[in-house]
């Protein structure tokens, strides 16, 4: 998913495989975001959303449902997701997971390629996230999805024939299949410039040093990785940074 408006041919690409239901993504994006306005070379910087959807085929269902599912009956969703809505805190964002839903978001992905056509990508996701983590909007009903993709500047009738259809599925599936390929297994995740991979919500130094070793053509660092604050086919981890 790429904007219209970045067509830079030198510019350096950021690649972040994503789901906008992950809620790590939000608090990943804004720690990039932080290092990229403190980053020398950002007005070349070319940013670009993948998808992947960390619940492929799966009927929407409860939060609540889904942890006891990975977890064991045993443990209640309350505990976890203010543990992940503290995290969100520390980075100016205002979650309220009570009673959200999860499943497969394959059509929201699908219009956010439709976004990255017109130039509003970034604002469709802004508002799906929004809705999502801090209005108990429902992803998995097309009328929501609607109704927040044309707040966020997209035409009615282009996002009402995407949900009623398959287009930009392939494109969604293509950037699934290629996560797999290169062994990307949670998220969000980070591929500068297709040399370095930045796992997880990193602070946001981890973000610049990534950034100007690319940008100063260095040798690759090693991938940084961050297990504890990602979301991936076993749950989201998100310790609480001091």
């Amino acid at each position: 998913m790429l904007d219209k408006d970045q067509t830079m041919t030198d510019a350096l690409t950021v690649e972040i495989w994503h789901d906008v239901i992950c809620p790590i993504c939000p608090i990943g994006v804004r720690r990039f975001r932080k290092a990229l306005d403190q980053f020398d070379g950002r007005d070349r910087v070319k940013v670009v959303y993948r998808s992947y959807r960390l619940m492929r085929n799966v009927v929407p269902h409860s939060v609540d449902e889904h942890i006891a599912h990975k977890f064991g009956r045993g443990q209640k969703a309350a505990p976890i997701l203010k543990q992940v809505s503290q995290v969100a805190a520390q980075e100016g964002i205002t979650y309220d997971l009570e009673n959200t839903l999860a499943g497969d978001t394959l059509d929201a992905h699908r219009l956010l390629y439709l976004a990255g056509a017109d130039g509003k990508q970034k604002a469709l996701i802004e508002r799906f996230h929004r809705g999502y983590f801090s209005e108990h909007a429902n992803l998995f009903d097309p009328d929501a999805l609607l109704r927040l993709a044309v707040e966020a500047g997209l035409d009615e009738p282009s996002v009402a024939d995407v949900l009623d259809g398959d287009r930009f599925t392939a494109n969604v599936e293509a950037d699934q299949a290629e996560a797999h390929a290169r062994g990307i297994r949670s998220v969000p995740h980070f591929l500068i410039d297709r040399r370095i991979s930045v796992s997880g919500g990193q602070a946001p130094e981890d973000f610049l040093a990534a950034l100007n070793s690319t940008w100063t053509s260095r040798p690759p660092l090693e991938g940084n990785s961050s297990a504890e604050l990602s979301c991936g086919d076993d749950g989201c981890y998100a310790p609480i940074r001091s």
